[in-house]
């Protein structure tokens, strides 16, 4: 599948960053099935080392109406981000999206993720993402910790309340769920390798800072993105957001305090149990900082529970504090080690 010579200029390009994994053939296919009568075409960037992998692709590709073509392109470095420049320079739509290759779109994302580009004004568009049903327990614990209160602003990207678009600020772009324009992308010189799992954040601010667009979230562009399926890869997962916001932070990004709470969260742990064996105050501390922190987990969980009627996702309350020291960890971490690799290896780079 070599790059294509599109004969009529599509309306959307997909971009799709993989490391060749068995879910990109899901992703296509959710994909293809929502284009409708769309002119659209989806770049797959990567090198597909699976062999069923790549058949299926190609048989894909072959039956679909839409334009299906592979970049195999592989980076050392910064990996996802050099993917998405690669994708966003041979794509021929002036709108291009990019969806992570573990996702399922919504029947009719297509058309949703383009309507607010309809307003000349709009550069940048987000939609949820939503934890799906058919997934082990672990992956949709992972997701719905991720959902939950107890992950501030970020359970926002994974609401579907109402349907009107809503303008937002850069940080609550979903970087497995959005779409720019073209130009606006080139302008701001794409997506930085160093941030890696953030180049989608400072992209967005970079690309929302006046007197550029305003991002708008759209709710009805949803798509499932399938979560970690193991405790050590959520944790992976969340570590990066750590490193990424300590980073985002040192590159002049506007800091929400909010974000730090993990690292405080750490330090002050760190520090009471550290002194409560020595000093009784910091034991008493330690002991009623605990049983807050509990009550606000529980509490977290209790009303996950009630938003998805499912009892199993009370069991958010053992994933909560993994999410919150792996972050906060990461944090420091990040302060006295900046800048280390982060991404994950393609296995034609390893």
């Amino acid at each position: 599948m070599p790059p294509h010579e599109p004969c009529a200029k599509p309306a959307l390009s997909v971009v799709i960053p993989t490391l060749g994994r068995p879910t990109l053939v899901r992703t296509v296919a959710s994909l293809i099935s929502a284009r409708g009568d769309l002119a659209m075409e989806i770049l797959i960037v990567g090198r597909l080392a699976d062999s069923r992998v790549s058949d299926e692709i190609r048989r894909l590709a072959d039956l679909s109406p839409a334009l299906v073509s592979l970049l195999p392109l592989a980076f050392p470095r910064g990996d996802s981000s050099e993917k998405k420049n690669a994708g966003a320079r041979a794509a021929a739509a002036e709108i291009v999206a990019f969806v992570d290759d573990d996702v399922v779109v919504a029947p009719d994302w297509p058309r949703r993720i383009l309507e607010p580009f309809a307003d000349p004004a709009v550069g940048l568009v987000s939609g949820p993402s939503l934890v799906p049903d058919d997934t082990t327990l672990i992956a949709r614990l992972s997701g719905q910790t991720l959902a939950s209160r107890a992950a501030g602003y970020v359970a926002e990207r994974y609401a579907t309340t109402g349907d009107a678009p809503v303008t937002v600020k850069w940080s609550r772009l979903i970087g497995c769920n959005m779409a720019y324009r073209k130009k606006l992308l080139e302008e701001i010189g794409g997506f930085d390798p160093a941030f890696w799992p953030g180049e989608e954040m400072i992209a967005a601010f970079r690309a929302t800072r006046p007197p550029r667009h305003p991002l708008v979230f759209h709710h009805g562009a949803w798509l499932y993105h399938y979560p970690r399926a193991s405790l050590w890869r959520f944790c992976k997962q969340v570590y990066g957001y750590g490193a990424t916001r300590i980073r985002l932070v040192r590159a002049g990004v506007e800091c929400e305090p909010a974000t730090l709470g993990p690292a405080a969260l750490v330090l002050g742990a760190a520090a009471l149990a550290a002194g409560a064996p020595f000093y009784r105050p910091c034991a008493w501390l330690l002991a009623a900082a605990a049983a807050l922190y509990a009550l606000g987990v529980l509490t977290a969980a209790a009303l996950k529970v009630r938003e998805t009627r499912r009892a199993s996702d009370f069991a958010i309350v053992f994933l909560i504090p993994l999410m919150h020291a792996s972050y906060g960890i990461a944090e420091w971490v990040e302060v006295f080690r900046p800048n280390r690799d982060l991404s994950e290896i393609p296995p034609a780079a390893a």
